[in-house]
């Protein structure tokens, strides 16, 4: 049997489809793979970006932390070794003449962290005038002795007029297991 012979139009039809169907077989198997593959390389860059920026601020922040460590340490070690709480604030308070208006003062059991603990003290003031709450205020308040106010209630003295009574939470930053008195 003879096969039919194609002609000059259908020759060209048959290589114009051949033609499409390597360029469609390249472009799909090929071409777009690699354009897929580049588009996720730099998606995977940009978040490795992303991951090291965010390594490096957390590096920064660990630093910084790491030297206010140093200078809590720093602190402590000039503070008088038998440094208490309770007899700081018994002290301060002496000196700003309200001891004897203090109510209760109350020590807390401690938080204790890694390196350092912080000792708490509840106490109450009743019937102190502002200003000498304000020169009491002024005293404890002490970042070089690591002391501050955590908690503030002030009310008004119901017994004595232009009086107030108050309750504070003191807290002193000591190192971990060292024995400090509250």
């Amino acid at each position: 049997m003879k096969q039919p012979q194609l002609s000059q139009r259908e020759k060209r039809m048959v290589i114009l489809a051949g033609g499409a169907l390597v360029l469609f077989v390249f472009l799909q198997f090929i071409f777009f793979p690699l354009l897929d593959g580049r588009a996720r390389m730099v998606k995977r860059l940009a978040a490795r970006e992303k991951a090291v920026a965010e390594m490096r601020l957390l590096r920064k922040q660990y630093q910084e932390i790491g030297m206010q460590t140093g200078s809590l340490t720093t602190l402590l070690a000039q503070r008088d070794p038998g440094f208490s709480l309770f007899s700081f604030l018994e002290e301060k308070s002496a000196a700003s003449e309200v001891k004897e208006l203090i109510s209760y003062m109350k020590p807390s059991a401690s938080m204790e962290h890694d390196q350092f603990k912080q000792s708490r003290v509840e106490m109450r003031l009743q019937g102190v005038g502002l200003t000498k709450l304000i020169a009491f205020l002024e005293q404890v308040e002490a970042p070089d002795q690591l002391v501050g106010v955590d908690q503030i209630t002030i009310q008004e003295n119901t017994k004595e007029e232009g009086t107030l009574d108050v309750t504070l939470m003191m807290v002193s930053a000591d190192q971990a297991g060292v024995a400090a008195s509250p």
